[in-house]
C-alpha cells in the first residue's frame, strides 16, 4: 500500500479534511484525500457483515479499479475476491439479435470486475486505518460550521477546511445545507439475490430486457450469479411472496435456459426505485459525493462508479489546492468539482434514461430490432457505448 509522500501533510497549517460516510464511496474519498492531506473520518467504523447478510455485487468499471490499485486494493483483492470481465451481452427477450460489446471495441483489456460488497468494504477500511485515517465514532448531526471551517463532534477541533459527505441517498448534512433535490419515482423496484446455476455462461456481464422489467446478471467470484431485477411494483411486489423455486424458474425462462438449471438458496430482496439528484454538489467548502448527490437507476449498474469518480476527482482537485496560497483555494477546488462531475453525471444520466426508454417501449415497427443488429455489425459504432460502460468519461479530470 503507498505510503503518505514525506512533507506533503506539513504544506497548509489547516486542520484535517472531514469526510462522513462509512461506505465504498466515502472510504474511498478518504484514502485518495489522505495521500495529500490530513483526514479525519466522522461515524462508525466498517463492521463487514457476514456473506449471508450482505448478498451485494459491485461491477467495477476500469477507471474504479485504476483508483483502487493507486491504494494498492485492487491487487490486494486478488482473483479470488474479484472476478474480471471483458464482455457485456444485450438482448431482448425472445428476440434473435444478441449485442455484444467487448474490450476489443476500444483496444483490449477489460471492462471491469465484479467483487462482493463485504470485501470491498473490508479492504477499503483497511486502507484507511493503513492511512492513518482518524475515525470519530460520532454522530454527523453534531458537525457545525464555523467562521473558517468545520466543527467536528468530540474533537475538539474546529477548523476542517473542507466536509466531504457520503452519506447516502437520505443524507441529512444535504437537507441543512439547503441543497434542493429533483425527484422521480420510477414506480419500480430492484429485486436482488444470487443464484447457483448448472452453467456458468462465462465472464461475461448479462442485460436481459424481459416482459418483467430488466435484468441484470453480474458472474460472482467463486462462481454463480448475482442477479438485478427492476420490476413494476405491482410485478415485484407481487412476487415478493413467491417461493426460491418459482423465483429460480422465472429467471431460468427470462435467460432463455442459457444457465441451465438454477438454484435460489435464498429469497431475492427488493427494495423501490427512483432517480435523485442534487441541484448543486457543494456548497461553502461542502462537497456531496456518492448518492448523497446523485442515486440513479440500477439497471446498467453504474451508481457505485459514478460514486468513486466523485471521490477520485474531489480528490484531485483537492490535491492541487494545496498549491494554492490563501483561504478561497478550498472553495476554488470544490467549485471545479461541482462543475466537473455535475455536468458529467447530468450527461451521463440523460444518455442511460434514453437507453432504459429505448429498450422499454413498444416496437412495432422493429426498427428497435434493426438498430440493435447494426450495432451488432460494427465496431465503431458500439465504441461510445463501450467507453461509457468503461468509465472513460471521468478519466481525464483525475489528474
Amino acid at each position: 500500500m503507498e505510503p503518505l509522500k514525506a512533507g506533503m501533510v506539513s504544506r497548509t497549517a489547516a486542520g484535517p479534511i472531514a469526510v462522513v460516510g462509512a461506505g465504498p464511496v466515502g472510504l474511498l474519498a478518504a484514502c485518495l484525500v489522505s495521500r495529500h492531506h490530513p483526514v479525519c473520518r466522522v461515524g462508525e467504523a466498517i463492521r463487514a457483515a457476514p456473506p449471508e447478510k450482505d448478498p451485494r455485487l459491485y461491477a467495477l468499471s476500469p477507471v474504479s479499479l485504476n483508483l483502487l490499485e493507486r491504494l494498492g486494493i485492487y491487487t490486494e483483492l486478488g482473483i479470488e475476491r474479484c472476478r474480471v470481465f471483458s464482455e457485456l451481452e444485450i438482448w431482448i427477450y425472445r428476440h434473435r439479435t444478441r449485442l455484444r460489446f467487448s474490450a476489443t471495441d476500444i483496444g483490449g483489456g477489460l471492462l471491469g470486475a465484479t467483487v462482493w460488497a463485504r470485501d470491498l468494504l473490508s479492504v477499503l477500511e483497511a486502507c484507511a486505518v493503513a492511512s492513518g485515517i482518524t475515525c470519530l465514532e460520532a454522530h454527523p448531526e453534531g458537525i457545525v460550521r464555523t467562521g473558517y471551517g468545520w466543527k467536528l463532534p468530540g474533537s475538539g477541533m474546529e477548523n476542517a477546511p473542507v466536509l466531504v459527505v457520503a452519506e447516502g441517498g437520505g443524507s441529512r448534512l444535504r437537507e441543512r445545507q439547503g441543497i434542493p433535490l429533483d425527484i422521480h419515482d420510477y414506480g419500480e423496484s430492484a429485486v436482488t439475490g444470487w443464484c447457483a446455476v448448472e452453467r456458468e455462461g462465462g465472464d461475461v456481464l448479462r442485460q436481459v430486457f424481459t416482459p418483467w422489467g430488466p435484468l441484470g446478471l453480474l458472474p460472482a467470484p467463486g462462481g454463480g450469479l448475482s442477479f438485478v431485477w427492476s420490476m413494476p411494483n405491482p410485478v415485484a411486489h407481487a412476487w415478493q411472496a413467491r417461493g426460491t423455486q418459482e423465483w429460480a424458474a422465472l429467471i431460468e425462462e427470462a435467460t432463455e435456459g442459457l444457465y441451465g438449471r438454477i438454484t435460489l438458496p435464498d429469497p431475492p430482496r427488493g427494495f423501490p426505485l427512483r432517480r435523485q439528484v442534487a441541484r448543486r454538489y457543494v456548497a461553502e467548502r461542502f462537497a456531496l459525493v456518492g448518492d448523497a448527490a446523485h442515486v440513479i437507476h440500477p439497471f446498467a449498474g453504474q451508481g457505485l462508479n459514478l460514486g468513486f469518480l466523485d471521490a477520485g476527482v474531489l480528490a484531485a482537485r483537492l490535491a492541487q489546492a494545496l498549491d494554492r496560497p490563501g483561504l478561497v483555494r478550498w472553495d476554488a477546488a470544490i467549485g471545479a468539482y461541482d462543475r466537473h462531475r455535475r455536468g458529467a453525471n447530468a450527461r451521463f444520466l440523460s444518455g442511460l434514461e434514453a437507453i432504459r426508454l429505448f429498450f422499454r417501449g413498444q416496437d412495432p415497427l422493429g426498427w428497435r430490432d434493426q438498430a440493435l443488429a447494426i450495432l451488432a455489425r460494427h465496431r465503431l459504432l458500439r465504441r461510445p457505448w463501450v467507453e461509457v460502460a468503461a468509465g472513460h468519461g471521468g478519466r481525464r479530470h483525475l489528474r
